[in-house]
């Protein structure tokens, strides 16, 4: 070997300070898995605890949402058994009032009529105005002439109390007559 220069020499053979070499990377890749190996075991211990702890708090929610699940299903199939009612009774009130919508179809329309019965009613109110006008101006033609009826007669005494009960009487005629008239307006 000295033909191709000087080597440094630590006293080992070549084999020998391959196999040392050997052996320190060995042991320093025993000690990195031995290492990874505590790590694992930590890891796993650690896991373990978590999933214990989440089983059993997960068993206990599954168990209460199994217990509610069981209710509302309880719930739905008594929302199921009425439905079959609910919906024969709303079918039976679609029917009522399409009934009472065709019913109302066929009311023949009375507005016309109600218009030529007040009319004729204002063409009634009309007259028996006139009518209570003409009275009332027939009243005060006859109250003239009883005035004057008075005056002439020569013993105003006893023709005057017989004037004043004709005039009384009339005047009651005339006041009858305005209360039928009034009452038959309204």
């Amino acid at each position: 070997m000295e033909k191709w220069g000087r080597h440094r020499t630590t006293g080992k053979t070549p084999t020998q300070t391959s196999t040392s070499t050997e052996q320190e990377q060995q042991t320093t890749k025993l000690e990195k898995l031995t290492l990874q190996l505590q790590s694992i075991s930590y890891e796993q211990i650690e896991l373990h605890g978590i999933l214990a702890s989440y089983t059993d708090k997960d068993l206990q929610n599954r168990l209460n949402s199994f217990e509610m699940l069981k209710k509302e299903h309880k719930q739905v199939m008594l929302d199921l058994q009425k439905l079959p009612m609910e919906i024969s009774d709303s079918v039976n009130k679609v029917k009522q009032l399409i009934e009472e919508n065709v019913s109302y179809r066929y009311v023949p329309d009375l507005s016309w009529e109600w218009k030529e019965s007040v009319h004729v009613l204002r063409l009634k109110n009309r007259q028996l105005w006139k009518e209570q006008i003409e009275l009332q101006e027939s009243c005060e033609e006859l109250k003239k002439l009883l005035k004057e009826a008075h005056e002439i007669i020569c013993d105003p005494s006893a023709e005057q109390q017989q004037v004043q009960e004709e005039y009384q009487g009339l005047h009651a005629n005339d006041q009858d007559s305005q209360r039928r008239l009034t009452s038959q307006k309204y």
